[in-house]
């Protein structure tokens, strides 16, 4: 997905802004120039379902794009950590980042086991796609089934179906890995499983 094409469809259908980051910010990272295209073009929203955060366009190294081992002094200037450039965060705080060291892949590090990296999304386009299915998803059951209903896993199997296909046309590896969107899909067939059983 284009930077234009997620900015226009992002802007026609949530009121959530969007938070582009100034080229000159990004210098410094060596991000590959359609990550850098993609960010300064349109950026991401704040806040986010499922539950994300990002960073806005700031000298502050909590609130703005900035390396792993700027945000956590005790990394040191391991290459290791040096190499993941983060964006965001997930609920519990676990650091989405850019590796610059991998075609700009995105990856989830998990705070509580040494920052160890798992899948997220293949591209920072992959990412915006992945968040416009998901509002649509979201979208979709609460129009038909209200806010409550979509906090109680009421879709349909069509509805679970379509929202997986969109996904797999997009980055497939993110629905089959352990990572990110894999398990907010298995919580979904989880708490729908539950919903059916009560």
């Amino acid at each position: 997905m284009s930077p234009q094409d997620f900015k226009n469809n992002w802007m026609q259908h949530s009121d959530s802004p969007l938070f582009p980051i100034s080229s000159e910010r990004l210098k410094r990272f060596n991000l590959l120039p359609s990550t850098t295209a993609f960010l300064t073009a349109a950026g991401f929203p704040k806040y986010v379902m499922p539950v994300l955060s990002f960073k806005e366009d700031s000298d502050d190294n909590f609130s703005g794009i900035s390396r792993l081992n700027e945000l956590y002094d005790s990394l040191g200037n391991e290459p290791e950590y040096e190499k993941y450039v983060v964006i965001g965060s997930c609920r519990d705080m676990d650091p989405i980042a850019i590796d610059t060291k991998d075609f700009d892949r995105i990856v989830m590090l998990d705070r509580k086991d040494a920052f160890t990296p798992s899948y997220f999304n293949s591209s920072i386009e992959a990412l915006a796609g992945f968040l416009i299915i998901y509002r649509d998803f979201e979208e979709a059951i609460v129009t038909e089934h209200g806010v409550e209903g979509f906090r109680n896993a009421y879709f349909t199997d069509i509805q679970l179906e379509h929202f997986k296909d969109c996904m797999s046309k997009i980055d497939p590896r993110a629905l089959k890995e352990g990572g990110f969107w894999k398990g907010i899909f298995d919580m979904w067939i989880s708490m729908r499983q539950k919903y059916l059983d009560s």
